[in-house]
């Protein structure tokens, strides 16, 4: 047996992976972070040059399987560390268990083109997960048909320039708008794996601004996400946001689930 002389690598990076409580259609908190999902590098590869590859992730978590099948729960996939706002694959956990092992499918999400299995084993008193994950090339087409009809619509642009006179009066409205932003900017740092001030309170029209003092990323992700998510925020960097609606929003970090916080808009 020889090995492949030509294989593609997949440039796309890991993708973090959680196990959430609720359902893919309805995910709630992470109760369990899972290994970053990523492509194999150990041993060497034969066959097809073209062969889809697999990634892999193997995380024992500190629950049980009968504790995880108890309640709602599923595997969702993001699409990286960068992008932790856009899930990419997702699965909710339940099935047949045969010797202590459930198997369940991944999803695509979006047409993302990835789906997958993950294998949930007894190893009381925790869970071994493992999870598989593959590029569906077929799951790119849709993309792809998708935005072909977008080309007729670049070719009227020449008209634009028609709608543009409506700009002046648009303009007027713009203005006043630009001014709401009067509240405050209040500060909340990231450093030794939390938030601090925690609660912060503020006023309608107020701006938090997060500022990552670690040497690893963190998120700031509302339990409602349409409140908040920031996506992966880099050691060193910031993220700001208005909030406009009255009530208490907990947050918390997607990487390290550990680290909550609490935002009480008055």
């Amino acid at each position: 047996m020889s090995a492949g002389s030509a294989w593609a690598q997949d440039d796309a990076p890991p993708h973090p992976a959680h196990i959430h409580t609720g359902t893919c259609d309805d995910l709630g908190d992470i109760v369990a972070p899972l290994a970053n999902v990523a492509e194999l590098t150990a041993g060497e590869v034969f066959g097809a040059a073209d062969a889809i590859l697999v990634k892999e992730s193997e995380t024992t978590v500190e629950l049980s399987l009968s504790d995880i099948l108890a309640a709602p729960h599923a595997v969702n996939i993001h699409q990286s560390a960068e992008a932790i706002q856009i899930y990419i694959a997702c699965g909710d956990i339940g099935g047949r268990v045969v010797g202590g092992e459930l198997l369940i499918g991944l999803q695509e999400i979006d047409g993302s083109g990835y789906n997958g299995v993950a294998i949930l084993q007894t190893a009381d008193p925790n869970t071994d997960v493992t999870v598989y994950l593959a590029d569906n090339e077929a799951g790119a087409e849709p993309e792809q048909a998708a935005t072909a009809p977008a080309d007729p619509t670049t070719t009227t642009a020449p008209a634009a320039p028609a709608e543009a006179t409506e700009a002046p009066a648009a303009e007027e409205t713009a203005e006043p708008a630009a001014a709401a932003p009067s509240g405050q900017e209040l500060a909340v740092d990231i450093r030794d794996f939390a938030f601090s001030p925690d609660p912060i309170e503020i006023a309608s029209g107020d701006t938090i601004t997060w500022t990552n003092q670690d040497e690893v990323p963190h998120t700031t992700t509302a339990e409602d996400r349409d409140v908040l998510q920031s996506g992966a925020i880099a050691p060193g960097s910031s993220i700001s946001q208005v909030f406009d609606q009255a009530g208490e929003f907990p947050y918390f970090c997607e990487f390290h689930p550990n680290m909550t916080g609490t935002i009480v808009v008055q």
